[in-house]
């Protein structure tokens, strides 16, 4: 029994032995490694910003904090020749909210003539806790980028310029109000005479994953045939952003 038990106990150390091999050839090899990773092409990128509205009329100021961008977009890195530059063109969703300072909400209405035009009405009732615009673009965005090091582009300085055209799909206010302890919450889906289209230059300046990003719109936020008060209100943007893969 006990040279039986001796046999099976060396027998399982050398299956034990010849499945694990030796520590250090079990290890992968770099080029394993590399291999290992997905090799996705083209960059996710994801923006997080502010919103601040230029030439808008006092009545429709905005908070800073509440005002905010969400950008996700995929850009495909070309490159031009054997320089350093690129092209990236891309396609994404920018979802944009403008919060109002005052106690106000985008309405439709019409002037003496008959015209439809967008108009701000006073919030009644009370307990107003927060008033927004929402509106949502389907965005094609292009970007000429400068990297310090092409060979490494996921880890290298990058400067950029460029250019996007959105398209609104979706544009809402919301509207929380807390009357005697109650939270009331509406939601108003219109198009509020808004421009349809957007088109303004792009900025990014970052390092590896990280960058800081700069928008300006180059058209009216309401159309100025019928928009509020026929007024050029434009938005600039000014965030950070994280890329992956």
């Amino acid at each position: 029994m006990r040279k039986a038990l001796l046999v099976s106990i060396l027998s399982i150390c050398s299956l034990s032995v010849l499945a694990t091999g030796n520590p250090e050839e079990r290890k992968p090899s770099k080029t394993q490694k590399k291999m290992a990773q997905p090799d996705v092409p083209g960059t996710l990128v994801i923006d997080f910003g502010f919103n601040v509205l230029q030439n808008n009329d006092p009545e429709i100021a905005t908070e800073l904090l509440g005002s905010r961008t969400i950008n996700f977009y995929y850009l495909r890195d070309i490159r031009i020749a054997n320089t350093k530059f690129y092209i990236l063109p891309g396609i994404g969703l920018g979802l944009d909210r403008y919060k109002f300072d005052e106690d106000v909400t985008p309405v439709k209405g019409f002037d003496v003539d008959g015209n439809e035009v967008i108009a701000f009405d006073t919030i009644f009732g009370g307990g107003m806790k927060k008033s927004m615009l929402v509106t949502n673009y389907i965005d094609i965005p292009v970007e000429l980028r400068f990297y310090a090091n092409p060979s490494d582009t996921k880890r290298s300085f990058k400067v950029g310029v460029g250019f996007k055209v959105g398209y609104l799909f979706n544009s809402h206010t919301k509207i929380k109000q807390d009357v005697d302890g109650e939270i009331y919450k509406t939601k108003v889906h219109n198009d509020f005479n808004l421009s349809k289209f957007r088109y303004g230059v792009t900025a990014r300046v970052g390092v590896g994953g990280f960058n800081v990003f700069y928008y300006q719109s180059l058209n009216p936020l309401w159309n100025t045939s019928d928009g509020f008060a026929g007024s050029e209100v434009n938005n600039t943007t000014i965030g950070v952003s994280f890329t992956g893969f």
